[in-house]
């Protein structure tokens, strides 16, 4: 049994062993890809290599609802990408900007705010998550009515 592992490690480092490891690898994450069970997966795989374990698990429980769309629009926590490779359906994780990723991925305490859709996250990030230009916005757009 060590024999033959030993010659599959050696096989592996081998160009052609290297290409059927891809082959297999590339297989595996289309049949992931395929049901949404898998792609839930293979998203809390990304998630905990980008933010921590933390996050990734906080991501899990958290009910696929934008924070600012409230609970009456509810959306896929991994979208299927087969007619578009767009994230418009997929929810952004919103965190505030004074961490960094690394802080989150180190301290286990730091938690993001929440999950918003593409739209709104955009919308935070156009206005730099200033309060007092999104109050003036907010005015502007009541008194323009």
């Amino acid at each position: 049994m060590a024999y033959a592992r030993e010659r599959q490690k050696r096989y592996v480092n081998t160009i052609k062993g290297k290409e059927a490891s891809t082959r297999c690898k590339k297989k595996h994450q289309a049949k992931l890809r395929s049901t949404p069970e898998g792609r839930i997966t293979l998203r809390y795989r990304r998630i905990k290599c980008e933010w921590g374990v933390t996050v990734a698990d906080w991501w899990l429980k958290h009910s696929p609802t934008c924070f600012v769309c409230g609970p009456n629009i509810l959306y896929n926590k991994a979208p299927s990408r087969k007619n578009k490779r767009s994230n418009q359906a997929e929810l952004a994780i919103d965190h505030n900007h004074k961490y960094t990723r690394k802080d989150y991925k180190n301290n286990s305490n730091i938690l993001p705010r929440g999950l918003l859709c593409q739209r709104h996250n955009l919308g935070a990030g156009m206005f730099k998550e200033r309060k007092l230009e999104l109050e003036r916005m907010i005015e502007y757009l009541h008194t323009n009515d």
